[in-house]
């Protein structure tokens, strides 16, 4: 993705109205381009800043005319004269400087003024609080994306087969590691099959599973020394994704079936699964 194409494409990135390929490609590359980034960041913060901050009504013409109207007649036009002696006598007020400024100042411009402080002041401070996508968002986008593929180009399994016997030694022989298949068809969640995929910058074992007519897509590679064991739950896009690790595989589940189903499947899979 080129700068031109990842600009354009930036108000449809923030409302998340994109497609999980398109976000994770915008993702990628906003990683890459400080330049981008930069612009990501500052784009964020404005829209932050008007539609959380400073919400915007728009008045009936009605109301503005008669609000601009009071303004003016609060004002006054006053002659030079008793503009004068008014003058003369707010020199006496230690707040005389500011009362004489603000009449000579048209309404309009004033308005202007104070909402570009406003805006200004608030984008400076969310601007701080931002930072670029965060490894698990990432992670997020990509394990989203491979879900949705699998199921638009026709690519669900590379080994078709509910027999856990023929989905795992094909597995072992395409991997550097033997993750574990279990079949839980008596646990209504049936093994469909096996494919490989690519995630995290490795070769993964996705394997899936069927539930009702939903498909949960189980993604499997080998754990780092440090990695997380608390299960994390995400919500994004539409999906659910459940993330667990033991002592030597990462483990992230992702459907768009309940969040209660897929901790069930977490738990009949974990209770089938060899502990080491």
């Amino acid at each position: 993705m080129i700068c031109e194409e990842a600009i354009k494409l930036m108000d449809g990135y923030l409302d998340g109205e994109l497609d999980p390929m398109t976000s994770q490609k915008i993702e990628q590359h906003l990683r890459d381009c400080r330049k981008c980034q930069e612009a990501y960041e500052a784009h964020t913060a404005l829209t932050h800043a008007i539609s959380r901050r400073a919400p915007y009504y728009k008045a009936p013409t009605e109301l503005r005319e008669r609000i601009q109207s009071s303004l003016r007649d609060a004002v006054g036009v006053r002659d030079s004269r008793s503009a004068a002696r008014e003058n003369r006598a707010l020199l006496t007020s230690p707040r005389a400087e500011r009362r004489l400024v603000l009449p000579e100042i048209p309404w309009n411009w004033l308005a202007l003024a104070a909402a570009i402080i406003v805006a200004a002041i608030i984008a400076s401070s969310l601007l701080s609080q931002l930072r670029p996508p965060t490894s698990d968002q990432f992670l997020a986008t990509q394990l989203i994306a491979s879900h949705v593929r699998s199921l638009m180009a026709d690519h669900l399994t590379d080994v078709a087969s509910s027999d856990q016997h023929t989905v795992k030694p094909w597995l072992d022989t395409k991997l550097d590691f033997a993750p574990p298949v279990v079949d839980l068809s008596s646990e209504e969640f049936p093994l469909i099959g096996g494919r490989l995929d690519y995630l995290d910058n490795r070769p993964v074992a996705a394997l899936v599973y069927g539930r009702r007519k939903h498909f949960i897509n189980l993604f499997v590679w080998p754990a780092a020394s440090d990695a997380t064991k608390a299960p994390k739950t995400i919500t994004r896009e539409g999906y659910q994704l459940l993330h667990w690790a033991d002592s030597d595989f990462n483990y992230w589940a992702v459907s768009d079936v309940n969040v209660s189903d897929l901790e069930l499947f977490k738990q009949q899979f974990e209770t089938r699964t060899p502990r080491h």
